[in-house]
């Protein structure tokens, strides 16, 4: 397995969202507690309130990875910040924004979720995390250059690692952590920051 075997891709075509949709769940399943997984009905209701909320990994055609972001106003990222978040009930298809969608440039996002195939996790030759966070950099440079800027984001992790992936790739800052070893991160962000955060990546590939 080699980088030029994987393919990373933000758009998600209306006529392979439904299965796209049962892979992520499918994907999801195979990592964390089937009770925290989102179905892949709720999340054809998001993809088509904003079809650009995924990066999609696939090696020779195998859906091996995802990452889900979601960009929502601010009443309801405020939500994302307490325990008691669920995206389940806490996010409306109201809830979220689409890019560029003139009500204001500036954009709160909540990672919802990111997932890599236990079998490619730690596969020296292909960094499956640093590649997809590469390609959601760089898709956040390119709506932030037309006029859709994020300027703050949050995300719970589950596990050590999640911990990891949102300080050490994002930069976030520990808010709080329950007796369930749950752990909200928030951070602020700007497109000078976004651009250091992939320059710092590109160094690691």
């Amino acid at each position: 397995m080699t980088t030029a075997s994987l393919s990373i891709t933000h758009i998600i075509p209306p006529d392979e969202a439904e299965q796209t949709m049962v892979d992520i769940e499918s994907l999801a399943k195979k990592v964390y507690q089937s009770s925290i997984v989102l179905s892949a009905d709720l999340l054809l209701g998001w993809y088509q309130r904003n079809p650009f909320m995924w990066w999609i990994a696939r090696e020779n055609r195998r859906f091996i990875g995802y990452m889900s972001v979601i960009p929502v106003k601010h009443e309801a990222f405020l939500k994302t910040l307490q325990f008691d978040f669920d995206e389940r009930t806490h996010i409306t298809n109201d809830d979220i924004r689409t890019w560029n969608d003139g009500i204001d440039d500036k954009y709160s996002i909540y990672i919802c979720s990111m997932v890599v195939d236990p079998d490619y996790q730690k596969h020296p030759k292909l960094p499956v995390y640093r590649l997809i966070v590469k390609s959601f950099l760089e898709s956040l440079l390119s709506y932030g250059e037309n006029r859709s800027v994020v300027i703050e984001w949050s995300g719970m992790a589950v596990s050590e690692a999640g911990c990891y992936l949102l300080q050490n790739y994002f930069d976030l800052t520990l808010v709080d952590r329950d007796h369930h070893n749950n752990s909200i991160f928030y951070g602020k962000t700007s497109i000078e920051h976004q651009q250091q955060l992939l320059q710092r990546l590109l160094r690691k590939l």
